[in-house]
């Protein structure tokens, strides 16, 4: 069985090694460590939501 259809659009972005290290440190310190993909998705969703934005992915 095949996962599920996301709503999803790849983006290449291009990070200076400070903020790649930074990024690391803050991986290295999460319980699960979450790929790199998966921290940017953290940090930029919680931004977001912090600006008050509404980036939930599943409607309930």
């Amino acid at each position: 069985m095949a996962p599920p259809t996301r709503n999803t659009t790849g983006v290449l972005v291009r990070l200076h090694a400070n903020t790649l290290d930074a990024i690391d440190d803050l991986i290295s310190k999460e319980k699960d460590e979450p790929s790199r993909p998966e921290m940017i998705r953290r940090l930029l969703k919680a931004d977001l939501v912090a600006k008050g934005y509404d980036v939930r992915e599943w409607l309930d």
